[in-house]
């Protein structure tokens, strides 16, 4: 970090991620490959996402435009609009990384990638512009305490715009008075509620995050101004969002303080593309199941020992539509018992809706425990499954701390590669082996807009 970056810890939250943005200095490779992998990762599940139906419902509304590429629907578009359809298919799927708080990725890379095409800005810069919005999620997410999951407000939505407004100002070169505007415009364009859970509402909040931040950066360049506390404000986002008032608003930046957060703290990558809270319950009873050699008629209760925000968060017992199931621990469970697997098979609606599987969904109890992961505000540190059988057994998975993917269990560069390729495919992808090169190799890439045109 370069020494106008270092003094943003002497400034408030608005101004401290501004002076961040506009002067950041040269990225380390440990940085440009954590944040390679995240490009990859999000781009897979966004071509996977893009023949889902909301995407396609969208894609009728959207007028176009020249700017951008949209890669989930294939043609080109205003930056800001290929940003929200990019957004939302990378989200629709619920397969997207996950960092403190929520979902950092879905938003930041397709702003990045579509404010990118219009500039004609290099692949090292998009990468660059990628870890300096992760870095600003870490900005905002250590401050709060509590689980937003267990208020109203959707962070993802929230605190993505935030960091991906971030993340353009870094990638625009702006100076830090007209970043400084653009993330107080951004503070105001900040919104999605979680009771939209389970809709097409919930992935159309990524999407508007992504475009939020775009036209966060275009009013501002256009001299549009908002006030200097607009995020850590005695009326400022951070107060208005904060579940129990728990909130760290007024404390230095740490961003750019000779440390990147981003390496300590990771990202978690989705084995599974179902709601991250599911996912160490999902792994205990595939454990289970196939260690005892179980069937699903062998089951007699399933208890999940899990947080309260996961137990708000999934909260469809007897889903519907694979919407639905995707926010349904009942589900989840029932697939890894019939199936001994949680993918893009067990999502579809003919699958939620079989006889076999629903007569699942009233086996599973959830119990909620305390909430004290470091990771996760309001997970608990572990979950724990317990699988009750017709011939008086008792399997137990004791605790599960990390699903597998998560940070301090990450999927190596094989395993990405391999989800990215499946995830290609599933959404119809003519070649992913050569766009998965060329997404290796994409610090090379003079020109984004030249580079996607090819994809």
């Amino acid at each position: 970090m370069t020494d106008m970056a270092l003094q943003a810890g002497e400034r408030g939250l608005t101004r401290g991620l501004a002076a961040l943005a506009a002067g950041h200095g040269s990225v380390p490779s440990a940085v440009r490959h954590a944040a390679r992998r995240s490009v990859i990762d999000t781009l897979g599940v966004l071509l996977a996402g893009r023949i889902e139906q909301p995407v396609a419902l969208l894609d009728a509304v959207l007028d176009g435009g020249g700017q951008a590429r949209s890669l989930a629907l294939g043609r080109r578009l205003s930056a800001g609009d290929a940003a929200l359809a990019d957004g939302l298919a990378a989200h629709v799927l619920d397969y997207d990384d996950v960092a403190r708080h929520g979902h950092p990725s879905t938003v930041i890379v397709p702003a990045v990638l579509a404010e990118a095409q219009r500039l004609g800005a290099s692949g090292q810069a998009v990468l660059d512009a990628c870890a300096i919005g992760h870095e600003a999620w870490v900005e905002l997410a250590w401050r709060e305490a509590d689980a937003y999951h267990l208020g109203s407000w959707h962070p993802t939505a929230v605190l993505g715009t935030i960091a991906a407004t971030t993340a353009l100002c870094a990638l625009n070169r702006l100076d830090e008075a007209t970043a400084a505007n653009a993330l107080a415009l951004a503070a105001s364009f900040s919104s999605g509620v979680i009771a939209n859970f389970g809709s097409h509402a919930k992935p159309l909040h990524a999407g508007r995050a992504a475009a939020g931040a775009v036209d966060a950066l275009r009013f501002a360049r256009a001299g549009l101004t908002g006030t200097g506390d607009a995020l850590e404000g005695a009326h400022g986002l951070m107060r208005g969002i904060s579940p129990g008032g728990a909130v760290e608003a007024q404390a230095p930046v740490r961003a750019g303080q000779g440390r990147w957060a981003w390496l300590a703290e990771g990202l978690s990558v989705k084995r599974y593309p179902v709601c991250y809270a599911s996912h160490r319950v999902i792994d205990a009873v595939l454990t289970l199941a196939d260690a005892a050699g179980i069937a699903p008629g062998d089951v007699r209760a399933v208890v999940a020992e899990i947080g309260p925000a996961p137990a708000a968060t999934l909260r469809h017992a007897h889903p519907a539509t694979g919407m639905e199931a995707r926010f349904s621990l009942h589900h989840n469970v029932a697939a890894a018992l019939v199936d001994r697997a949680v993918g893009f098979a067990q999502m579809n609606d003919g699958f939620v809706r079989r006889a076999d599987v629903a007569a699942l969904y009233g086996l599973t109890r959830i119990e909620v425990v305390d909430a004290d992961c470091p990771d996760q505000p309001g997970m608990a540190a572990c979950d724990r499954v317990t699988i009750e059988l017709a011939d008086g057994r008792r399997l137990d998975s004791g605790p599960v701390r990390h699903p597998r993917g998560h940070a301090r269990l990450p999927l190596t560069d094989a395993e990405l590669d391999a989800k990215f390729r499946d995830c290609a495919a599933h959404g119809g992808h003519p070649d992913p082996d050569r766009l998965l090169e060329r997404l290796h190799a994409i610090e090379t890439v003079p020109d984004l807009a030249e580079e996607i045109a090819q994809w």
